[in-house]
């Protein structure tokens, strides 16, 4: 199987429209356009994310909101 990653979201849908492939996403990602087919893909594998911030990024709206994020983490 060939696979490709396309530099944005919006590349990838119009990759698709253009049938030139599918895509695997997260479901956040959905927009709700009615072109596209969005099948829920419910299994036991999982896809690595991260949450990527600046080092030096001491906000505290940051630190807020990746306390929440943990703790929703960590909930589920």
């Amino acid at each position: 199987m060939n696979y490709f990653n396309s530099a944005d979201h919006e590349t990838t849908l119009t990759n698709v429209a253009a049938e030139k492939g599918v895509c695997l996403s997260p479901g956040f990602l959905n927009d709700h356009n009615p072109e596209f087919a969005w099948t829920p893909f419910d299994c036991r594998e999982t896809i690595s994310c991260v949450l990527c911030t600046h080092r030096d990024d001491q906000r505290p709206i940051v630190r807020e909101f990746v306390a929440l994020l943990r703790e929703h983490y960590n909930k589920s």
